[in-house]
């Protein structure tokens, strides 16, 4: 409500001549008029504690995300609640399910639709995201190594720091309220005409006596001692004096909206990839499409006795498309799917300058707009997977090197999709691909903490490599079987993005450390265990040990016809999906 507006009203109750409003909201409140149902009275509360933010205090309940207006109708023991309660100018949050409660000010609106791993707040002047983190290590003060020299690992580095445009303000450890909490306050300086407007962060680290911890990130137009201020009170309201009851759980119900504009072409080539029964299966052989040279794929087929469906690409955002070869593959049969990263590196000098910040404020929107065209000019359905693996901590757009942050990954992929749709792009269907674990395996860090939203996303991608053994000794790398991989998956992300067809955009299995036949046989023989699985492309590539003084060994062989026994294997497998599909 305008202030000017609530400021005359005050005059007006003052001096008696809004008295009759007054106590006929009063009526409605105490339920003496005939309207008494609960969400009335509270509306009318709500409207009331506005004027007066002292009084007219209320609470709104939260029960598996749909609100409740009376205590008596919230099931605190079998459900997911969370409660809100309104006075005093403010709003505090009593997260029952998790077991902790803040404040913040009168204007937040909460996002509790993915609670169980992070809480979203949205106020005029900020976003804060709340989680209840936990770390990989044993003790409390392994905890608070871990924050400082894992969760920040890039951003507080002082190169990038200088080539990202990046102020360090604050980097301290203190006592507020009864806890100890560190506090890490930056801010990047974006270009001048950059349509991002929060660039200042302040991250608050909760330490506990375990290795258990909570995280409140808060985003700010510009930071001062008045966004501080704000920080603080909210700290200061922190509270784990909250019983845990119920159990914490995702409401989330993300589901495609199909373009309006693609083309009959590829309208039809997602039709059938939805409703197809049996999994299509592609390939990746490195540089076929760029080089427009597929001999190599031709090789394989001939050995498998099975034409592939798909074939797989990768491509920088600085580079061309390889239109013809694209136009090649599509020509022969073939749908592309296109792989587009925002990135100058391949899993390395993270800690140096990142072209997402740029991008974000709009520098390279014509090195869009030109692959935008040949995109375009290929004529046949792409299935465009834009910067994959982002909840990692490998990729230059992931949080880890974007400032903690998905939302960026989120303006960053619609920036480009919307770019790609004025240009007429009539036949992309892009593909959302998160790793299957997260690194940092922190709630924040979650993949659904990076979904562009279900206008922006028509398939779901999955990507779980057996990488074998080979690092074994270095980080505790395990054989894994297919099974063991993709009921992880479907566990983890089933449930959220189950409205969508599935492709495994990229896998394979290494050679080292097991039994690599057998590992491609079970893949055939389980493969219909997960049947919104749709697509998957095999990587038909290698890993190499990117260690100094190793580079010149495979670390990881993920080659289909490694040996007779591997490509017999998958032979076999491949006959049965043709027997499968009446070919």
């Amino acid at each position: 409500m305008n202030k000017k507006i609530i400021d005359s009203l005050k005059e007006k109750f003052k001096s008696g001549i809004f008295i009759v409003y007054i106590i006929a909201a009063a009526l409605l409140v105490s339920g003496s008029v005939a309207l008494t149902n609960s969400y009335f009275r509270i509306k009318a509360k709500d409207m009331l504690n506005r004027i007066f933010p002292d009084k007219f205090n209320y609470c709104i309940y939260y029960e598996n995300n749909v609100p409740y207006y009376d205590v008596n109708d919230v099931d605190f023991v079998n459900a997911d609640v969370r409660e809100v309660q309104v006075g005093n100018n403010k709003k505090y949050l009593v997260n029952h399910s998790r077991g902790f409660a803040l404040g913040f000010p009168r204007d937040a609106e909460f996002d509790f639709s993915t609670a169980q791993e992070y809480i979203t707040v949205r106020c005029k002047d900020m976003t804060a995201v709340v989680s209840k983190e936990y770390s990989t290590y044993e003790t409390a003060s392994q905890t608070r190594a871990y924050i400082k020299d894992y969760l920040h690992k890039y951003l507080l580095d002082e190169r990038y720091m200088e080539q990202n445009k990046i102020t360090l303000h604050k980097d301290a450890v203190e006592k507020i309220g009864d806890f100890w909490v560190q506090m890490v306050a930056i801010s990047r300086t974006p270009a001048p005409d950059s349509p991002i407007k929060l660039n200042s962060y302040i991250y608050c680290y909760i330490y506990t006596d375990s290795t258990m911890f909570y995280r409140i990130m808060f985003k700010v137009p510009e930071y001062n001692d008045e966004v501080l201020e704000e920080v603080y009170r909210t700290l200061y309201s922190f509270s784990t004096d909250v019983p845990i009851v119920g159990k914490s759980d995702t409401f989330t119900d993300f589901k495609p909206e199909l373009p309006d504009f693609w083309s009959e072409e590829t309208k039809e080539f997602y039709d059938n990839l939805v409703n197809g029964k049996e999994c299509k299966w592609g390939i990746y052989t490195p540089h076929a499409i760029v080089n427009n040279d597929f001999s190599e794929v031709e090789r394989l087929e001939e050995e498998l006795d099975y034409k592939f469906d798909g074939i797989l690409e990768y491509r920088y955002y600085f580079e061309d498309l390889p239109v013809e070869g694209m136009k090649t593959a599509c020509e022969n049969g073939k749908v592309v799917e296109l792989t587009l990263q925002t990135s100058t590196v391949m899993n390395g000098d993270l800690d140096g300058y990142n072209p997402v910040f740029d991008i974000l404020d709009g520098r390279y929107d014509y090195r869009f707009e030109i692959m935008a065209h040949q995109l375009k000019e290929v004529g046949h359905p792409i299935l465009f997977r834009l910067n994959n693996e982002m909840n990692s901590d490998w990729t230059s757009y992931g949080s880890s090197a974007c400032l903690d942050d998905p939302e960026l990954y989120v303006m960053l992929w619609r920036k480009i999709y919307n770019i790609f749709k004025e240009v007429g792009v009539d036949n992309a269907i892009w593909v959302f691909n998160p790793n299957d674990e997260s690194f940092p395996p922190a709630g924040y860090n979650s993949s659904m903490a990076f979904y562009p939203g279900d206008e922006y996303v028509q398939v779901f991608g999955v990507t779980g490599y057996n990488t074998g053994t080979y690092y074994d000794e270095l980080n505790g790398e395990k054989w894994k079987s297919f099974k063991e991989i993709y009921d992880n998956i479907m566990e983890k992300h089933h449930h959220v993005y189950d409205k969508f067809p599935w492709i495994i955009t990229e896998f394979a299995s290494s050679s080292i450390g097991g039994d690599k036949v057998q590992w491609i046989t079970d893949m055939f023989e389980q493969m219909h265990n997960y049947p919104n699985i749709k697509m998957a492309f095999w990587f038909n590539s290698v890993d190499m040990d990117t260690r100094e003084g190793y580079e010149s060994i495979v670390a990881r062989p993920y080659i289909l016809d490694e040996t007779p026994e591997t490509t017999k294997a998958f032979a076999q497998g491949l006959k049965k999906v043709k027997e499968a599909e009446g070919k």
